[in-house]
């Protein structure tokens, strides 16, 4: 034997005997949603055997041994291996032949032919199905279980790009004498959870209430407080502590008073098989089930947060079952999900539960109990004929789930100031630094008022002041903002905008979005807030959008395939399919090439930030996994962190990202946006 040889397989023997064992779904997710499904997928066991014992564990899988010349196929995925140091020297078993093995490219080393006790890892065939549409049928994928944590495993499936686990319990079902009260943490009785089909939405209207809309096949409950965990690596045989994953926990959006973690729009396929993270979506109560306040002491709302932190203590105890590192844990949300990562990080309640953050395109804001008690009241008293405090509390636990669904449609649904979850407003207490310890991430995108205007107001609207009566019922600006934008001048048609329909989608998305996120990064980085607030800040607006299927508001929110030059609105949401790069699952087309690319690079910035807390991927790490699109982009821009003197936004863009100012600035003072 050669004397590299040898020390190759010494290397890989030492390497292995430091490394977790793990089975890993080994595909390579170039990003190209359209060839998925055609990719290869191999599973990865890093735990050395023999040969014999390699084909009785991929027979146990329901699999085969890899053939020699599929090896090609996984040469990025191998290497990265090595780069994890879970494989280093990259020689394993194949099918091809049981006393030699082969190296990365499929080529036997018959230097290292030993006797039947030699031990090497191994790839086996995946022929699990592909995940491809909203309502899959889960029943004939392949189980799969994690080692025992706490007394309990949980069994889930495998797929094409990672596996999954589905509709998790985390918390005690919140019904009956739980109703409007705060979330309690599941005790497992049984040895073995059954994780292979998801659980119902919580209850809400819209969307998502039922499947009328091809988007909600699970149906709806008030026992909705699940989970799902997706991964692109198992443990075997125990839970590590060492070789763990990033984890990135995500809270939907929808007003509080809408969504679902099961929208397939969050599917974690995509982004855990490209970042290579575990990847966390959880269930919240709504409306007047998760927000309801009477401001008497005894109903006093924030119920949704509750759930909140009971699933990132779900999250902390169980997720090194997974293979993720409850030690580093990013939390990542949108329009309302972001204000709940907000809500998350100045929340004494959730101290210690995460490490960083990403709020896209915050939505949604804090009121004091007394003014969200006034708004509900009169629809509830009622029903409970005028009883207050515990008597009120128990007729209302009574009370048909249909008949509160009801009166929630009369309000309007906020986190509230309280004294446990909410102690004071959140930029109050980010310019006083009583905020939990976390590196943020925070953007938005140009036009997300034309999608959050809905139908209210037409493409060909021609008087801007008859829009302004639309938003003031709309409650998307007050009377006095009315007045204040009127003699401002600051959106006047055609000076400043072409016509009436984009000055009024410019006035919701600083209203709404714009001015409520950029408060956040005034008070965290200027001198007037508190420029140590967060460990690190990192500020971004999104240059390309793609709009959900489901959610584009006269189909102005894209552009026509081939046709990247149309203009288009980069609306509210539209950066969804970027972070999730779910677009297979709704039947999306590759408008451009770029969108390809523009997605990789999301993901990767988006799980670099989750990795390390920088954003910046680091090269060796992208050249390791054969990622050229997002090193090429690396290669000419690199994000800086924000900071009162220096800070610059970064507008986000293939193949050239660019900085510039925050806009609209002079806008927010105008409406007097204070919060």
């Amino acid at each position: 034997m050669h004397l590299a040889s040898f020390l190759g397989l010494c290397l890989l023997s030492a390497t292995a005997s430091k490394t977790a064992s793990s089975v890993t779904v080994l595909f390579h997710n170039d990003g190209d949603w359209t060839t998925h499904e055609q990719k290869q997928s191999a599973l990865f066991v890093n735990q050395p055997a023999t040969h014999k014992a390699a084909v009785a564990t991929c027979a146990s899988y329901g699999e085969t041994l890899l053939d020699c010349d599929q090896f090609g196929a996984f040469a990025n995925d191998l290497a990265y291996q090595e780069y994890n140091h879970d494989a280093s020297g990259l020689l394993f078993w194949s099918k091809c032949n049981s006393s030699a093995p082969i190296n990365s490219k499929g080529a036997l080393e018959k230097d290292h032919a030993g006797s039947d006790s030699l031990e090497l890892p191994f790839l086996c065939t995946n022929t699990a199905p592909f995940v491809k549409k909203v309502d899959t049928d889960y029943s004939g994928f392949p189980r799969v279980q994690t080692p025992q944590i706490e007394g309990t495993s949980f069994e889930g499936l495998r797929d094409h790009m990672a596996f999954r686990f589905m509709g998790i319990p985390f918390a005690k079902p919140p019904t009956g004498d739980l109703r409007f009260k705060y979330a309690q943490s599941i005790e497992y009785t049984d040895a073995k959870v059954n994780a292979t089909a998801y659980g119902p939405a919580c209850l809400q209207s819209g969307q998502f209430d039922g499947n009328s809309e091809g988007l909600n096949p699970w149906g709806n409950s008030e026992d909705c407080l699940s989970l799902q965990v997706f991964t692109p690596s198992l443990p075997v045989g125990g839970v590590p502590s060492k070789g763990l994953k990033p984890v990135m926990v995500w809270i939907y959006g929808g007003g509080l008073a809408t969504g679902t973690s099961s929208d397939s729009t969050f599917d974690g396929d995509s982004l855990a098989s490209r970042g290579d993270v575990v990847v966390v979506a959880f269930n919240y109560r709504l409306n007047i089930f998760g927000l309801l306040t009477l401001n008497d002491g005894t109903i006093t709302g924030n119920y949704h947060m509750s759930d909140q932190i009971t699933a990132l203590q779900w999250v902390k105890k169980y997720i090194a079952a997974f293979g993720g590192d409850p030690g580093n844990i990013t939390i990542f949300g949108q329009s309302a999900g972001a204000a709940s990562v907000m809500g998350l990080v100045v929340s004494p309640e959730a101290k210690g539960l995460f490490n960083g953050a990403i709020a896209q395109s915050i939505g949604g804001f804090v009121k004091n109990q007394s003014v969200a008690a006034a708004e509900i009241s009169p629809y509830l008293q009622p029903l409970c004929h005028n009883s207050t405090g515990e008597a009120m509390l128990k007729c209302l636990q009574g009370v048909p789930t249909e008949t509160l669904l009801n009166a929630s449609s009369k309000a309007s649904w906020q986190t509230v100031i309280d004294t446990v979850y909410m102690p004071e407003q959140p930029l109050s207490l980010v310019s006083q630094g009583k905020i939990n310890s976390v590196n943020l991430m925070l953007g938005f995108m140009p036009e997300e008022g034309q999608s959050l205007m809905a139908t209210a107001i037409a493409p060909n609207a021609t008087n801007f002041n008859a829009s302004l009566d639309i938003l003031l019922e709309m409650n998307a600006v007050n009377q006095t903002q009315i007045n204040d934008i009127a003699a401002s001048g600051l959106w006047d048609v055609p000076k400043d905008y072409n016509n009436i329909y984009n000055a009024t989608a410019n006035l919701v998305t600083d209203a709404i979005i714009l001015c409520y996120s950029t408060e956040f990064v005034s008070a965290g980085s200027s001198p007037a807030g508190n420029p140590d607030a967060f460990d690190s800040l990192w500020v971004y607006e999104h240059q390309r959008g793609y709009a959900l299927s489901y959610y584009d508001y006269y189909n102005l929110c894209t552009f026509p395939v081939g046709k990247p030059d149309t203009p288009y609105y980069r609306c509210h949401s539209s950066d969804l399919y970027e972070v999730f790069g779910t677009y297979y699952l709704f039947d999306q087309p590759v408008r451009v090439a770029d969108d390809i690319y523009y997605t990789n690079a999301v993901q990767d910035i988006w799980t670099a930030f989750a990795r390390t807390g920088n954003p910046n991927p680091d090269k060796a790490y992208l050249a390791a996994r054969g990622y050229n699109s997002t090193a090429e982009l690396f290669g000419r821009f690199q994000l800086e962190e924000y900071g009162s003197k220096t800070g610059q936004l970064a507008k986000l863009q293939w193949p050239q990202p660019w900085y510039d100012s925050i806009p609209d600035q002079d806008h927010c003072r105008v409406m007097s946006l204070d919060f």
